[in-house]
């Protein structure tokens, strides 16, 4: 028989044993939504159980009064903090800890007022927050951009809180973008701002309160006639950092600073070294200067009469210039750094050896590129010997090579030469001697000040 065009079965006992079906599906769906429920009734008795608990349980960190808590946190934090790194360092790690954390560290603007600005690390928004978050609080601040399209912005953001820029602010990658941002950058209000890094005066100038600087630095090369007009401004400087360029003949006048005691600078045409008069420098680096520049530095060491302590050289230099440089050196220079790529130690040793050179001279550091020979280790011990036994007051000396080779054995002295140097560290001369390869890895030959080891001794084998 054809089935039903109405209810598509093809009888009635097919009809009536659906609907059976059907009506035993529905109790069984109500009686698993039944159970369901009780279920849920159950679960939510127990979450609620579950809470009151865990609301009982006591963290005694959280008892601490909100002022130790913030003082901790305070420990906590970066000297300066990377925005670029928030998420991973205090105090941004601490606000995510629990909401009472969260509310500590949100209220304590101590440890969001400093902080290092990078720019593709970290938003300009996160910058504003970052300043928001520090209240009224004095900023220590550092910025960097290399992008000049979002320069102008970052200024303007941190134009609106000089007012408490604190002792110092590094904006040297800003003003040294390839575009200019604005024709003058004017920072009138900065009362406690002591230490500038302004790395490029290009392509903008600067109108900056110099009179209280104590500390300035510009990385970049700067017309000598410019810098020494600037320079005059800043009368109270204690630490200068340049580097300058242009013909000697663009500027005559000389610059006295009284309390400038740290000098890093290059010695050439443009030196500032021409035009100073330096009478309390203690501390000085130069770098770039050859045979015709020893003048310049010996009339400024007369015409200074600093009692100079600590000297710096950078620089590929002959033996002919190295000698009457250092005889220029005052007598009061105890510690000297020479750093030497294409001269051989032993020339440099040589120099040393004439005892009306850095007579003073109580600790010496050379680094230099050129592997060390037999040649030069002989030398080095004529030249301690020496002063040694003039009775002049050599205290340390610390030499570093570094090697453009993979490291092995046959770069080590040979053990009779640490014997002999194991003599004077038995006198009391501190030795270090280290051998850095092309992997940056360190080889010690002698370090007499290495706690508990006499000395570290490696040498060459003997077949």
């Amino acid at each position: 028989m054809p089935p039903c065009r109405r209810c598509g079965f093809d009888s009635a006992t097919d009809l009536e044993a659906t609907q059976a079906n059907t009506v035993s599906s529905r109790v069984a769906l109500r009686n698993r939504l039944s159970e369901l429920d009780a279920l849920i009734s159950s679960l939510t008795t127990e979450r609620q159980r579950l809470q009151d608990v865990a609301g009982t349980i006591f963290y005694p960190v959280l008892s601490l009064p909100v002022e130790i808590t913030a003082e901790i946190f305070q420990r906590c934090i970066p000297g300066q903090s990377n925005l670029g790194k928030s998420s991973t360092e205090a105090p941004w790690v601490l606000a995510q800890i629990c909401r009472q954390w969260r509310q500590i560290a949100l209220d304590t603007p101590h440890l969001w007022q400093s902080l290092l600005f990078r720019d593709g690390e970290a938003s300009i928004e996160l910058l504003r927050l970052w300043l928001y978050r520090s209240g009224n609080l004095a900023l220590n601040l550092g910025l960097e951009v290399s992008d000049p399209s979002r320069a102008g912005a970052l200024i303007e953001a941190s134009l609106l809180h000089c007012s408490r820029w604190r002792d110092s602010i590094s904006l040297g990658s800003v003003l040294g973008s390839s575009e200019p941002v604005t024709d003058t950058l004017t920072i009138t209000d900065a009362p406690s701002l002591r230490h500038v890094d302004v790395s490029a005066l290009r392509p903008m100038k600067l109108d900056i309160p110099w009179a209280p600087m104590k500390t300035l630095t510009l990385l970049h090369e700067i017309p000598l006639a410019e810098f020494m007009s600037l320079l005059k401004e800043c009368p109270n400087l204690l630490n200068l950092t340049v580097s300058t360029t242009g013909h000697a003949a663009t500027h005559t006048d000389l610059v006295t600073l009284t309390s400038l005691e740290t000098l890093t600078c290059n010695l050439g045409d443009a030196s500032v070294l021409k035009h100073l008069i330096l009478p309390h420098l203690l501390r000085l680096t130069v770098t770039s200067f050859n045979e015709a520049y020893v003048p310049i530095f010996f009339a400024f060491i007369n015409r200074s009469a600093c009692p100079l302590q600590f000297l710096a050289v950078t620089s590929p230099i002959s033996l002919s210039v190295l000698a009457p440089f250092l005889r220029a050196v005052p007598s009061s220079t105890s510690g000297v750094e020479l750093t030497w790529y294409r001269m051989r130690l032993e020339h440099i040793f040589s120099a040393l050896q004439s005892m009306d050179i850095l007579p003073g001279l109580k600790h010496l550091c050379l680094r230099a590129r050129n592997r060390m020979y037999d040649k030069g280790y002989l030398k080095l011990l004529e030249v301690l010997r020496a002063r040694v036994e003039a009775g002049l007051p050599l205290e340390t000396i610390t030499l570093k090579i570094t090697t453009r080779q993979e490291f092995n054995l046959w770069m080590m002295p040979d053990s009779s030469w640490i014997t002999q140097l194991r003599e004077l560290v038995s006198a009391g001369l501190q030795v270090d001697i280290a051998i850095e390869s092309s992997d940056s890895s360190t080889h010690v030959v002698l370090n007499s000040r290495a706690q508990g080891a006499f000395f570290y001794l490696f040498y060459k084998p003997v077949f």
